[in-house]
């Protein structure tokens, strides 16, 4: 039996997969106010601020015998930082503070990205909102400003002069920066980017392995990531043989050089714009949302699953599916969620007779309570389709739109 640390924010699908697994003894590293999620029983070290990982990786040091641990798992983009550092402070295998830093700290990525001869938006890093203002200028507006570290797309926003930064929302833009409420939310500095003209946006999904690609297929976002504020969201996949895909697939094998992955899961972002490609960001992490299954319908591969078992040093194989031919592209499309009491909710039989449909995993029912912090990975369901060709995309969408159904019958936030 293996014993493991498991470094976690609020995931609780894999933590408690890893905790049922009978081959591995698993202690938790967590934050105070996660203990709820996990059962009586369960081993934990509970830690001041996963965003701090020497002072973490200090009291999981003092806190338990490390001698027995052969593996630190991370389970989300914040902890993997902080996991890093446990990894390489005790000698063991796996993504190393040097890799983790430069696909969780977008400055640092951008450079590597850039020094390597990938293009990406012109950039600038600024740890205030008076150091944003010149800076802005220096990039030219209009900018998108966000958190150097942490993923997902709150905290993120767009100005298009020194008057935006300055007004009302500006300020309060950056005060919540100044003064993070919890340790999830995000926090100065940031990097200032050139806000590019997105006609789309993709998404290259891989599985690196001593340093060669073993599994790689790209996607395209049904609307650039930035644009989403409401409604359907999500992508589809496409043929490896396509030519943006070839580039895209390109772009890839250099940013995995430069920023140092050798073994791991990774999801790289990749805008068409009419100067060309551009990179965004690299992640060494499976893709989020309904990529996971969408790419497991597809080819059979699964990224958590490798991300677990080379987190682990194990072997990962997969086999292609046969459900349908290869060359089928399939689409995962994640159901808009809103804060309150939900008074109805579309359940899995409302899509069935989509065409092309092949699964709902919907996530809310009637009588739940949503609540907290909602980017664009907060979703109440998500629909898998095959798809036959991108032209009927646009009936599609309607299709699922005219189907899903959520009442919210009180607000808890505003």
């Amino acid at each position: 039996m293996k014993s493991v640390l498991v470094v976690n924010t609020g995931d609780r699908v894999h933590s408690t997969a890893l905790a049922a697994r009978p081959d591995l003894k698993v202690t938790f590293v967590i934050e105070e106010r996660f203990i709820d999620m996990y059962p009586k029983g369960s081993d934990l070290i509970i830690v001041k601020n996963l965003n701090n990982p020497s002072e973490s990786t200090q009291t999981v040091v003092e806190s338990r015998n490390c001698n027995e641990y052969s593996a630190v798992i991370s389970l989300s983009e914040r902890a993997a930082l902080t996991a890093a550092y446990i990894r390489s402070f005790l000698g063991l295998e796996g993504p190393s503070v040097y890799t983790v830093l430069n696909t969780t700290n977008k400055f640092a990525m951008k450079r590597k990205l850039e020094t390597a001869g990938v293009t990406v938006a012109q950039y600038k890093i600024a740890t205030t909102q008076e150091e944003a203002i010149e800076l802005s200028k220096e990039v030219g507006f209009p900018v998108i400003i966000k958190p150097i570290m942490g993923a997902g797309s709150d905290a993120t926003k767009i100005f298009y002069s020194v008057e935006d930064i300055k007004n009302e929302a500006g300020v309060k833009f950056f005060n919540q920066l100044k003064n993070p409420i919890t340790t999830s939310e995000k926090e100065f500095p940031v990097i200032i980017e050139q806000f590019l003209d997105v006609q789309q946006e993709l998404h290259c999904d891989a599985l690196v392995i001593d340093g060669e690609v073993k599994f790689i297929k790209v996607s395209k976002y049904i609307k650039p990531v930035i644009e989403y504020n409401s409604g359907i969201f999500g992508s589809i996949t496409l043929p490896n043989s396509n030519e943006i895909s070839k580039e895209v697939i390109k772009i890839h094998e250099k940013a995995i050089e430069a920023v140092g992955i050798n073994n791991g899961v990774t999801h790289l972002e990749v805008f068409v714009t009419s100067k060309g490609l551009i990179a965004g960001e690299i992640a060494s992490r499976p893709g989020g949302g309904g990529i996971r299954k969408m790419l497991n319908y597809q080819n059979g591969f699964d990224s958590w699953e490798a991300h677990i078992a080379l987190s682990l040093q194990e072997k990962y194989i997969y086999e292609q599916s046969t459900d349908w031919n290869i060359n089928d592209e399939i689409g995962q499309f994640m159901l808009p969620v809103k804060r309150g009491k939900i008074k109805l909710m579309s359940i899995e039989e409302d899509f069935m007779d989509i065409p092309g449909y092949i699964s709902s995993d919907i996530k809310v029912k009637s009588g739940d309570v949503i609540d907290g912090l909602l980017d664009s990975s907060a979703v109440s369901g998500i629909i898998y389709v095959k798809i036959p060709n991108s032209a009927c995309l646009d009936e599609l969408i309607s299709l699922i739109e005219e189907r899903f159904q959520l009442e919210i019958e009180e607000r808890v936030y505003n």
